[in-house]
């Protein structure tokens, strides 16, 4: 299958990522509206993407992270002869009764922020793969496009580390479980900052495949 023009993978690329742009903006408007209509909405940590919970029942979650103690809850393997096995930095998903207050307030605003940077990013992607499909790859835009998706990818897994740390820390300074201790640390993704370098490094190939391009096109 071709990379570029049509029915290739950058114009099925295209197709797919204009669906999940719409996809989000109806999710977005969605958050919104629920919002402003008063309706408990809390981030989902594992599933970017609204829970909603209306009624007397309204909840909502925040990510955790758990020490457990082996003598409240062992971990044995009998058929491989094991019995003390231990469960170590265990993450979950804490449930509880939604309350008005700063922490509703923050968990809007990190949901609507992700939702809000996603389709940002969709939209960046969109652009730089329409580009590709067009047989139009080295263009000043895209250029632009890469170094600015690189940033997002950095900061974006700066931001969402500190989010789970001050989610972790509420928890932990507010719920107790028998056994089970909540506990709260930075942490972010080495692999994913990498990543972002790495595009960065891609968008100055453009960058410099795109100034050859325009100079060969002089040349002519």
């Amino acid at each position: 299958m071709r990379a570029m023009g049509t029915r290739s993978i950058s114009s099925l690329l295209t197709v797919v990522l204009n669906a999940l742009r719409l996809a989000v903006a109806i999710v977005l408007a969605i958050t919104v509206v629920l919002l402003l209509a008063g309706v408990n909405v809390g981030p989902q940590i594992d599933f970017i993407g609204p829970s909603v919970d209306a009624g007397p029942d309204a909840a909502m979650s925040i990510p955790v992270l758990l020490e457990v103690d082996a003598a409240t809850h062992p971990v044995t393997a009998p058929s491989l002869g094991i019995d003390d096995a231990q469960l170590h930095n265990v993450t979950g998903a804490l449930r509880f009764p939604a309350r008005k207050g700063p922490l509703f307030v923050a968990n809007a605003a990190v949901l609507t922020g992700s939702l809000v940077f996603a389709l940002w990013l969709l939209g960046q992607l969109r652009g730089l793969s329409r580009t590709v499909r067009d047989g139009r790859p080295f263009v000043p835009a895209n250029a632009t496009r890469l170094r600015r998706i690189a940033w997002a990818v950095i900061l974006g897994e700066l931001a969402w580390s500190a989010v789970m740390f001050l989610e972790s820390y509420y928890a932990a300074t507010h719920f107790a479980a028998a056994g089970l201790r909540f506990d709260s640390r930075p942490h972010f993704n080495v692999f994913v900052i990498i990543d972002g370098l790495i595009i960065l490094v891609i968008a100055e190939v453009f960058r410099e495949g795109t100034r050859l391009d325009e100079d060969r096109s002089l040349t002519i």
